[in-house]
């Protein structure tokens, strides 16, 4: 733009609207509705502390010491499903090492983690455009 040439109202416009013009380039965050299924019966129910612990154990042992450092938040916890917040740039080894590993636990029941929802915005894991309110 020159100092000394005038513009006119239309390119004024469409220099404000190039300025304000924003778009998320890349998510922080990655979010799972994950479901803990034992095989046959367990009186056990498990708290949220050893479901991170189970958790972490499935990561360590998939993703080696990248998965045990992993950063994994739990934001609700509702025996035998927890929503989770894992980095979005590791969010593809932490859905592999869930589908993959079995667990035993401590009372010697194998049990493994279900996903059952992804997704990159935690609107998208609380509420289901497809239930009826």
């Amino acid at each position: 733009m020159e100092i000394d040439t005038p513009q006119t109202a239309t390119e004024r416009a469409e220099e404000s609207f190039a300025t304000f013009k924003a778009t998320i380039a890349k998510q922080p965050f990655y979010y799972f509705t994950v479901e803990l299924v034992v095989n046959g019966t367990s009186d056990q129910i498990i708290d949220a502390y050893q479901f991170h612990s189970y958790f972490m154990a499935v990561l360590k042992e998939w993703l080696g010491i990248i998965g045990s450092g992993m950063s994994v938040d739990i934001l609700d916890y509702q025996y035998p499903v927890a929503i989770i917040r894992v980095p979005f740039d590791k969010y593809k080894g932490v859905w592999q090492a869930m589908t993959v590993n079995t667990i035993t636990l401590l009372n010697g029941s194998v049990a493994r983690f279900k996903v059952v929802r992804g997704s990159a915005f935690y609107m998208g894991i609380v509420t289901s455009s497809r239930s009826v309110f």
